[in-house]
């Protein structure tokens, strides 16, 4: 028997299909998605979700699964979840996502379908100014790689520094009409954008961006040829175009730096003391401590941003003021708190006269590399060692023992299995400085880069 629906089934057949599709079109979709299918990321980036709708939180991030699984915190910008670890992803390690169907959008309705995808982390690269007596660029360097990858191209770049949480450079590039500009690029994506132009008359560098990326500290002062000195500290916020002094009009500062939990960090040479401030705002400034600094170098934070160690003269005295060697000043590492105000020479420990400095902490806190010349009679060497020691100054030891070659500048892999420094041969002071690798596990060193300087380690 040849079997026909009756026409009228057409009129609620379509209305239900009408209904469905009107639901698939008006429901909420994922719209964008970073980093993106089969990316390469950096470790320190951010998993965004970009909806096409305003979502309910709850929904979305139920449904939301990281392989393998990555601690961190759910933030919402507008239409946007951002997921971001706590400690960055594991390096070189891929990350499938799965966002389950069925999250809901404020108005109630709810995605159809699920979304997959994968993306891979890189190594950790170093970056670093080069070449050096010319115009510079920043340059990044994986350590296996043959050829770096060229980050600015804009030439005359002075300094640069990491911050925001490792996903961006502040960087200060001097242009040829002599005017300075304070720049910052983006890590993962490599967007680059004009942060602060400094006035006519005036010159600005060293700039640091903190931790939340919301702030960015930089020095600035008069020209030398209109005759002023005095530098000070300034800080502008994210989006904004007017700056604040974060330093005291009567001294001079320079050298800022932020510890991880956001404390400005700057050297005051007018004092003679390294200063922190809690800096919320650019217009609230909240000293923290200050400790003696002569020497006027800016040291280094531990990874928790409990201690700070740098380096200091130290003054012989009594028996050693006025005997044999006394004119030979040492420089030694003193670990600060500022938290109870505690100040500990850790060169002591050496037990010899020695030439301390260019500290950096290795990721875990636990040890600090740093740069040595023994002053004692039948140790000293014409170039400073690399040195490994405790955070409590136990269990010092050299890693390099080249007595014409200068070793500075060094710092800790993110992963904290090799070193990048700086080093030069002292009985060729025309030759160029070279960046070079040591891995800690094999105890090996290898060149890498000649005429590189300022070595940073970046995500």
């Amino acid at each position: 028997m040849n079997r026909t629906l009756p026409a009228w089934w057409g009129i609620p057949l379509g209305v239900a299909i009408g209904l469905l599709g009107a639901r698939l079109a008006l429901g909420p979709r994922l719209v964008a998605r970073s980093p993106a299918p089969g990316a390469s990321a950096a470790a320190s980036s951010d998993l965004r979700l970009t909806f096409s709708q305003p979502m309910e939180p709850s929904s979305v991030s139920a449904r939301l699964h990281l392989s393998p699984p990555v601690d961190g915190e759910l933030l919402w910008e507008g239409r946007t979840l951002i997921f971001r670890p706590h400690e960055g992803w594991p390096a070189g390690a891929t990350i499938e996502v799965r966002l389950e169907a069925g999250a809901r959008s404020q108005s109630g309705l709810a995605t159809w379908y699920a979304s997959n995808w994968r993306f891979t982390l890189r190594a950790p690269r170093l970056a670093y100014l080069w070449p050096a007596g010319q115009p510079a660029d920043i340059y990044a360097l994986l350590p296996l790689a043959e050829a770096p990858e060229r980050l600015t191209s804009l030439g005359g770049v002075n300094d640069f520094t990491l911050g925001s949480r490792g996903t961006e450079l502040a960087y200060t590039v001097e242009r040829s009409d002599g005017s300075t500009e304070l720049r910052a690029l983006r890590v993962d994506t490599g967007e680059d954008r004009l942060l602060f132009r400094c006035p006519d008359g005036e010159r600005c560098s060293s700039a640091a961006t903190s931790p939340d990326g919301r702030l960015v500290a930089f020095v600035r002062g008069a020209e030398a040829s209109t005759g002023g000195g005095r530098t000070r500290i300034w800080l502008l916020g994210t989006g904004t175009t007017i700056p604040h002094p974060a330093s005291p009009e009567r001294s001079s500062a320079l050298m800022p730096f932020w510890s991880p939990q956001g404390w400005l960090t700057y050297v005051d040479t007018t004092r003679g003391a390294l200063v922190v401030v809690s800096a919320s705002d650019p217009e609230s400034i909240v000293p923290r401590g200050a400790s003696p600094s002569t020497q006027g170098e800016r040291g280094a934070w531990s990874p928790d941003g409990s201690v700070l160690v740098y380096t200091d003269l130290r003054l012989p005295s009594g028996d050693a003021a006025e005997g044999e060697g006394a004119a030979i000043l040492e420089t030694h590492l003193f670990r600060w708190e500022p938290a109870t105000g505690a100040l500990i020479d850790l060169s002591l420990t050496a037990g010899e006269r020695v030439e301390d400095g260019s500290p950096s902490f290795s990721p875990d806190g636990e040890w600090i590399i740093f740069g040595r010349r023994v002053l004692a009679a039948g140790q000293w060497t014409p170039g400073r060692q690399l040195w490994r020691m405790r955070v409590d100054g136990s269990q010092a030891e050299a890693l390099t023992g080249e007595s014409f070659i200068n070793h500075g500048a060094p710092v800790w892999s993110p992963s904290g299995d090799r070193l990048a420094y700086l080093r030069y041969n002292v009985e060729a002071p025309l030759e160029p400085a070279e960046l070079w690798w040591y891995n800690l596990g094999l105890g090996q060193i290898s060149q890498a880069v000649v005429g590189g300087y300022a070595p940073v380690w970046i995500p």
